[in-house]
């Protein structure tokens, strides 16, 4: 290979790492391009984690616990047939996901907190007293069949407000001593969440939030700092919606003198991945415990499926 091809090669994969990230799901799907960050969250959901494992064969064990079988296609083809399946409801089809969410939220009155895998299971042995075996995919749809099909819950498109609070719980503790910079801290919905009469966010819907900068404590007296941030939360049809702690937020969280709340203080970060806003927390080694609710809110219009609530 001559220089000249090696400094095109070189300057093509530069150019692909910076304009990917940058680039709308649909322009990725017409380039040919992997979707990573789709699979990502299909193993999250799924599992639980991204396993440290090659590409065909992360796809190739999502298809497996999905369909039980290998898809036809390229690798972007399969790969954006698991995206479509999870997480994308349409007016005639619901997702996988949605279809789940429906059943469990009819059946316990909330969202799980486990992986997909050991949500299914648990509602298989509280219907049925077993868990089964097969294909995820048909396993969603028996469970359907065996609650609520035939009083089907009506769904309706509707559009998200972007100052609609939100009061989470923190699963996990956030200690400016031992957190990391991109360290994730789990926590989860405490209310439904709903417009009007439609549900979009039941009860027990878990996120995380980010750890995007942290400084401990000094030895002259400095205090310790947390800045975190809030990637986007799914609703129950699988949609991402953007939140954040703004000005509704902050208010309400100040009146009501909530742990995190009342020492958030509104300084936005931009520019981080993943990260829509994150705020200045400060402390002598600021320690937020598990169980400390706070708002959030969505920051975006958006048109979802939810649930018509009699």
């Amino acid at each position: 290979m001559s220089l000249y091809i090696k400094k095109i090669t070189v300057l093509l994969i530069v150019f692909s790492v910076i304009i990917t990230p940058l680039m709308p799901y649909s322009q990725l799907q017409a380039a040919g391009i992997i979707p990573l960050d789709g699979l990502a969250e299909a193993e999250k959901l799924l599992y639980g984690s991204v396993p440290d494992k090659p590409i065909l064969e992360r796809v190739s064990d999502v298809e497996q616990s999905l369909y039980q079988k290998r898809q036809p296609g390229s690798i972007v083809e399969r790969t954006e047939k698991i995206i479509a399946d999870l997480f994308e409801t349409t007016e005639k089809s619901p997702s996988l996901l949605f279809l789940f969410n429906t059943v469990e939220w009819a059946v316990s009155g909330e969202i799980g907190r486990a992986s997909l895998l050991e949500r299914i299971s648990n509602l298989e042995k509280m219907v049925s007293g077993e868990v089964n075996e097969g294909a995820l995919q048909e396993r969603i749809k028996e469970l359907h069949q065996l609650t609520i099909s035939g009083k089907e819950m009506p769904v309706q498109l509707v559009k998200s407000s972007d100052d609609q609070l939100i009061r989470i719980e923190l699963l996990e503790e956030i200690n400016s001593k031992t957190a990391s910079r991109g360290e994730k801290v789990a926590y989860q919905v405490k209310e439904d969440l709903k417009i009007e009469d439609v549900l979009i966010i039941p009860a027990g819907t878990t996120g995380e939030l980010e750890v995007t900068e942290i400084k401990e404590a000094g030895k002259m007296g400095q205090d310790g700092d947390i800045k975190i941030g809030f990637p986007k939360l799914t609703a129950i049809d699988g949609s991402s919606l953007e939140v954040a702690i703004e000005a509704e937020a902050r208010e309400e969280n100040e009146s009501q003198k909530l742990a995190i709340g009342a020492s958030v203080l509104g300084t936005a970060l931009l520019g981080l991945p993943g990260v829509v806003v994150g705020y200045f927390v400060e402390g002598e080694d600021e320690r937020i415990p598990a169980g400390s609710e706070l708002y959030i809110q969505l920051i975006e219009e958006k048109e979802i499926r939810g649930i018509v609530l009699e």
